[in-house]
């Protein structure tokens, strides 16, 4: 499948919002509602006080009509987003393991439903503290790329996304040098074979017509 140039440059935060929107998140109603068919399946019946699991952007219009609370995730509660900060810090530690959509995500809910949320400035700074973390990290990996790959696990959409160009870049440049490189001693490596051909050939007429 063909690769579009908006695409290799990356996207804009509102179109990885976007993207985000489908992902599930859990409410608690707070009116009685039906099922509702959804493009992507049925939803609900929503019964008050009972959580269900309904897409991001359904959840986000129920909540501005006040027809539902949003329930935090757990990767999003504090104590776990500062154990999260912890593992990232550690020397030599690997990315942690987040959703793929966790920063559009987290800042889509701490827009809309930041009073459902407990201790939301605190998860403001600890997402911020993360975000650097991660930034470091991926960085530091950025200079281990080489010309075949660059692997670095659990990386979400939004941090993919920022090194996506420049990686594109370094990983092109790399490449084109490879070739030189290549090119560079198999032409050392003819030269010599001539040589070594044009030094036996000498050897032999030696041999052959001896003075």
């Amino acid at each position: 499948m063909a690769v579009s140039s908006r695409q290799k440059e990356g996207f804009t935060m509102p179109e990885l919002e976007y993207l985000a929107q489908c992902e599930t998140v859990t409410i608690v109603p707070l009116h009685r509602m039906e099922r509702l068919e959804l493009v992507r399946g049925t939803v609900g019946p929503f019964r008050p006080p009972q959580k269900t699991q309904v897409p991001l952007w359904l959840a986000t219009m129920l909540k501005r009509t006040n027809r539902c609370r949003i329930v935090a995730p757990d990767w999003l509660k504090y104590e776990h987003l500062k154990k999260l900060c912890k593992q990232e810090e550690e020397p030599d530690s690997l990315f942690t393991k987040l959703p793929f959509h966790y920063l559009e995500i987290a800042h889509i809910l701490l827009t809309v439903a930041e009073d459902d949320i407990a201790e939301s400035q605190g998860i403001r700074r600890l997402l911020q503290d993360l975000r650097e973390s991660r930034q470091s990290k991926t960085l530091r990996g950025m200079e281990m790329l080489n010309p075949l790959q660059l692997q670095m696990d659990n990386l979400s959409a939004a941090e993919i996304n920022e090194i996506r160009p420049l990686f594109r870049h370094s990983f092109n440049m790399l490449r084109q040098l490879d070739s030189l490189v290549l090119a560079s001693e198999k032409s050392q490596q003819q030269s010599q074979y001539a040589d070594q051909s044009y030094a036996g050939l000498e050897e032999s007429f030696a041999s052959s017509y001896p003075l």
